[in-house]
Formats: C-alpha cells, structure tokens, sequence
C-alpha cells in the first residue's frame, strides 16, 4: 500500500504545487529560476523546490481522489491506504529512523519532536524543465590577456629587485667584513697575557706599538626601511648577531608590500585574493590575511551573491599593479586585480 500511495504522490507534484497527506503534513512546490555557479562553472536549470508544513493536515480531497480516479477503487478505500502508509510512516520516526520517500526526499524527527526534511535533488518534478539537465563547462581561458598581465608583473617585479639590490649589496659587505673582525678577536682573546689596559677604542689598529683590546664586535648594516611606510606578513625585527667567530652574516631579502588603508569602495583599483559565497568562510580569510600582516577585508558582493576578499584598494593602476606583483611573489599567487 505504501509504494502505491508515494507513486501517486509524486505525479501530483508534477501537476500541483500543493500536496496535502492527511493527518501528517503536505509538500509545497516553489519555482526556482535556473542558477549560474561562477566557482564551479557548472549551469543548472530551473526546477520546483519542495518544502514540507507540518501544519498542512486538513484533508483537500486531491490525493485520495487520484488513487480513487486511478485505481478504480471507492474514495474510503484511498483514505485507509493512506492511512496504513501512514501508520509505517509514523513507526520508522518514532523508532528514530529516517523516513524516506522515494524520488521526493527525506524526513528525520529531531528530539524536540520537529520533522527536518530535505529535497531529492536527482528528480526535478518543473514540467517546463523537462529534459533539462546540469551543464558544467570549463573556464574560458584568454592566452593573450594572461601572457600580457604576467609581463607587467614580470616588471614590476624587477624593479621592486632593483630598489633592494643596495640592501643585499650591504649585507655581503657586512659578511666580508665579519671574517677579520672576527679572526682580531680570536687573536685578542688567546694573547690575554700581553694585553695592557688600554680605552675600548680603535686606536690599535694605527699605532703598531699599542694591542686594541676587542670586546665587542663590530654590528652589521641593518634593514633601515620605514616602518610606518611598509608592511610585511610576519616580518619580525632581527638584528645581525654581532661577529665573535669567523661568520659569514647572511639574510634574505623579501619584498615589502606597501600599506594601505582597509578596502573601501571610493578606489579604482583592489586587490582581490578570494570570493565565498558564504560568509563565514570570507570572514575566515580575512582572519587569516590580518593575523599574517595584511589590512584585509570584504571589498563588495558581486550580482550573483558572490562575497570578494581585498587585501588593498588603490587609486593608481601603476601602484596597484606594483603592490599585485608584490602580493603574488609573496604567498597569494591566485590574486588578480579588479578595476571598477
């Protein structure tokens, strides 16, 4: 009894956007518009929505007249076939079983007593939407617009190089420099018992008569970028150690993305590192970006709901594409530059 009654449900919902089982609920059928994924690429048609009210218990007469017109049978004997079906029904929930209604969804009874139901997606019961199935297509690729946006970061990135080649030039001077420091204090050190007292100077090193006594190295060059002008992800302050021993002193250099205000929609131009349709994984992302130094945030929601990450927004296409070139060599190599 109960198959035949869930097949006669399921042709009313092709036909109706209300059906009611007596004494238990009814299934109500919304439309809903076909539905663009940008993240997927994937395309899906219009379908009817069902949702399931509780409250919807009031006999219309529609199911058990179909079974009647369909099976040839009296409308009282229709009514006690649903009632049978509902006596299964109302055994699968109370034993805490999921109640599962072929084609159409499934039900499950929560402790408060509450019915949750959720829609079988693989049927679509639009007749409009007949035949119409998910359409997944891949992204469209322009060779020529990416290969001309890699030269401008290409050069961009040069000349951020450039501007530190003077920084690294610095540093291998210090690292020459750390060797004799280092060996004049090693000699100072094992020749203790000729060394007089004699003014922590460098006065040694001019009159051959006197020894300098060494106790403290010489301090390398140190990064002397403003603070207040640049940031870095997890830039942490490190002086070079100073040189006791024969040391080669040796630090890399990283490029230094420029602050900027948090994303406001007054720029041109924003850096863009990421879109959720969810709000709870954009905020993740921005959580994320501050904690490693970036001033991230929510730049603005595009038209299909779509919640972008900005880590920058900028006036001038020059700087924005230098900070773009800085951001992608750093750690966000899938970010791309919006322009409004």
């Amino acid at each position: 009894m109960r198959t035949i009654v869930e097949k006669y449900i399921r042709e009313l919902l092709y036909q109706y956007d209300c059906v009611i089982i007596p004494g238990f609920g009814g299934f109500i059928g919304n439309y809903s518009p076909a539905l663009i994924d940008p993240v997927y690429h994937t395309f899906h048609p219009p379908y009817k929505s069902i949702l399931f009210n509780i409250n919807l218990k009031q006999n219309d007469g529609l199911l058990a007249s179909c079974i009647s017109q369909a099976e040839h049978i009296p409308y009282e004997h229709a009514m006690e076939m649903i009632r049978m079906m509902l006596a299964d029904w109302n055994r699968e929930l109370e034993n805490g079983k999921e109640l599962v209604i072929e084609k159409v969804g499934r039900i499950i009874k929560e402790t408060n007593g509450i019915l949750q139901f959720e829609q079988d997606n693989t049927v679509n019961y639009l007749p409009e939407a007949f035949g119409l199935t998910t359409l997944v297509s891949p992204a469209i690729r322009r060779p020529g617009m990416q290969e001309k946006l890699e030269k401008k970061l290409k050069h961009y990135s040069n000349a951020n190089l450039t501007r530190t080649g003077k920084l690294s030039k610095t540093l291998r001077w210090a690292a020459i420099m750390a060797l004799p420091l280092g060996l004049a204090a090693f000699l100072t050190i094992s020749n203790m018992d000729q060394i007089r007292s004699f003014q922590q100077n460098y006065t040694g090193f001019l009159f051959p008569t006197s020894v300098p006594v060494i106790k403290k190295s010489a301090e390398s060059p140190k990064n002397r970028i403003p603070s207040q002008n640049f940031i870095h992800p997890r830039q942490k302050n490190a002086d070079i150690k100073q040189a006791e021993t024969s040391t080669v002193v040796s630090q890399a250099v990283k490029l230094l993305v420029k602050e900027t205000s948090a994303p406001g929609l007054n720029k041109q131009y924003a850096i863009i590192v990421g879109a959720f349709r969810f709000r709870e994984n954009a905020d993740n992302l921005v959580a994320k970006l501050n904690e490693e130094g970036y001033k991230a945030g929510i730049f603005d929601m595009t038209t299909t709901g779509l919640l972008r990450v900005s880590i920058g927004s900028y006036d001038s296409r020059s700087e924005a594409m230098e900070q773009l070139a800085i951001v992608r060599l750093n750690n966000c190599s899938s970010a791309w530059l919006l322009a409004k």
